[in-house]
């Protein structure tokens, strides 16, 4: 794909536009990123430019998280993510990738639906249900490249806490998963020189979106952002359906 294009500029603006999602919301980012960039660029490889650039531009959101971090709480889940995440992904680069988008196609709206019920998780907050919920968010994103920044959100936004402690578990049980899904990525060899070349160009702009998304959130309420979401995400899903 030529830099100088439509579709790249589709590329970059929706970087921009999902890293303020990231930035907002801790996580969403993926939702709106993965799904567009593999219609653009491929499955395969818009999964891995889009790895690279939310791993990258997550950074900036790491050291306040880490701060508010209940590390007790967050063990459990960043460990089964991460073996999730790292094995998946010989699933994922061994399968045809129709099959992978209509896969990702249907988790998303999956998705989708769980953000517009307001469905809550109301089981326990221990050691097992934190494993279950890491390896699910990880076997998810590493067998077929989907987003798990929703599935960490109903976890933690259900346990006690703050808005902002619950924000900063999202922020870095979401950038574990994607550290181990890029190293997944490097060790199947996926990510190429035109994964770097595309991503240094879509990165900063991911970056600029989450910088301007940490500061909506101290000034805008995260209800009706999570319902404009869910919406993009079921319509993404529906189009990779299709496609």
């Amino acid at each position: 794909m030529s830099i100088i294009s439509i579709p790249f500029s589709i590329a970059l603006l929706t970087a921009l536009i999902s890293g303020v999602a990231r930035g907002y919301s801790g996580f969403a980012s993926g939702l709106i990123l993965v799904p567009i960039f593999a219609l653009l660029f491929g499955p395969i490889e818009g999964i891995a430019i889009s790895a690279v650039a939310s791993f990258i531009g997550g950074l900036q959101l790491l050291p306040r998280a880490i701060k508010l971090a209940d590390w007790k709480e967050l063990t459990p889940p960043l460990i089964a993510a991460a073996i999730g995440c790292f094995f998946g992904v010989s699933f994922l680069v061994s399968n045809e990738p129709d099959t992978i988008t209509s896969l990702m196609g249907i988790i998303l709206i999956l998705a989708s639906l769980m953000l517009l019920s307001g469905w809550k998780y109301s089981g326990p907050h221990n050691t097992y249900a934190g494993l279950a919920v890491g390896g699910l968010s990880g076997g998810s994103l590493g067998a077929f490249g989907v987003p798990v920044g929703q599935f960490f959100a109903l976890y933690f936004l259900s346990s006690s806490g703050d808005t902002a402690k619950q924000r900063a578990h999202i922020v870095i049980a979401a950038s574990c998963a994607v550290t181990f899904f890029v190293l997944g990525l490097l060790f199947e060899g996926k990510v190429v020189w035109s994964t770097l070349f595309y991503a240094a160009f879509v990165t900063p702009f991911f970056m600029f979106g989450v910088w301007v998304g940490a500061r909506l959130f101290q000034i805008m309420p995260f209800s009706w952002f999570s319902k404009v979401v869910a919406w993009l995400v079921a319509a993404t899903g529906v189009t990779l359906i299709l496609s």
